[in-house]
């Protein structure tokens, strides 16, 4: 049987005043809609609740023993409503996120710092990685980061792709390589298939990203050496093995022992990181508090983490 929360409420009410009056400037309702939730109540259970004597209302057997479930109903209301408030006010909560190891490691960390500095009680779970599309549980994240475009046909039609950052692609090279040495700061295509080609793994976005622009260009490297990881790829082309290809921002953040060129100059090289959520209607409030962190100029996120870091 199912029970109007207003109903029960309003039984509690009467039961500890006393009075409908009383009851229902309490509740700011009027005396003859609290009498009638009274009513419907009783008729709803199947036997009375409560007499009238005088202007008193006295409880029945019945009514006295369900008096301590309402309280406890009534205290399980309130701290839902403090845990809804918590909520809404990012004082509780968690948000699931997958990406890549590059995008984690090079262009994920320093928001969600800056998140954690905002929100620091809002709890965050991140797996990094490959992940093939196909075998993905949409439900099991709130945010997935990408290093290439998703067909709309493989995403659920409540989950949203947004291009989330663009940047540019560099040959990276030992710094005793002749075009270093010689001062070169950009490369033709050309020139760079003329040298052995050091790959990340098949399922890296930078490694897919430069051979859709050469298979455009119907240009094949003659020579390859493929590793596994941002680590071995630096390695090898430390050791001379071969040209690498990495993000501009991914170099700006480590000290590799390696200089970088500009490809196919003066366009160079460029791709975009995507990020896919689920729909507005569907994001919790801290999920809507770090899509808005993420979708700010880098300006101004430059400007967040200056206040955040100052003393």
């Amino acid at each position: 049987m199912k029970w109007q929360l207003e109903d029960l409420l309003a039984f509690l009410a009467v039961a500890e005043s006393g009075k409908v009056g009383l009851a229902a400037r309490r509740l700011h309702r009027s005396q003859p809609t609290l009498s009638g939730r009274l009513q419907r109540l009783q008729e709803s259970i199947g036997e009375p609740l409560y007499q009238r004597q005088g202007r008193q209302l006295v409880l029945t057997p019945s009514g006295q023993s369900l008096l301590p479930l309402l309280r406890r109903l009534r205290e399980d209301l309130a701290e839902i409503d403090d845990w809804a408030q918590r909520r809404q006010r990012l004082q509780e909560g968690s948000i699931r996120i997958a990406a890549s190891t590059t995008v984690a490691n090079y262009f994920l960390m320093d928001h969600l710092a800056r998140f954690r500095a905002q929100y620091p009680a809002i709890e965050l779970r991140l797996k990094t990685g490959s992940f093939e599309i196909a075998e993905m549980d949409w439900n099991d994240w709130d945010l997935l980061f990408t290093e290439e475009s998703i067909a709309r046909e493989r995403i659920p039609g409540h989950i949203q792709q947004e291009p989330w950052r663009e940047d540019e692609l560099v040959a990276i090279l030992p710094r005793t390589h002749p075009w270093v040495l010689g001062g070169r700061r950009e490369v033709s295509w050309e020139e760079v298939l003329q040298e052995p080609i050091v790959w990340r793994e098949p399922h890296s976005g930078i490694r897919k990203r430069v051979e859709q622009t050469l298979r455009e260009r119907g240009l094949k490297p003659s020579y390859t050496v493929e590793v596994t990881g941002v680590e071995g790829l630096r390695e090898a082309v430390a050791a001379g093995l071969g040209i690498g290809f990495a993000s501009v921002e991914a170099l700006d953040k480590v000290r590799w022992p390696l200089a970088s060129l500009r490809l196919d100059p003066p366009h160079g090289l460029f791709w975009t990181l995507y990020v896919l959520h689920p729909a507005p209607d569907c994001c919790s409030a801290a999920l809507r508090a770090l899509l808005s962190l993420l979708r700010r100029p880098a300006a101004a996120t430059q400007e967040d983490s200056s206040r955040i870091q100052a003393p």
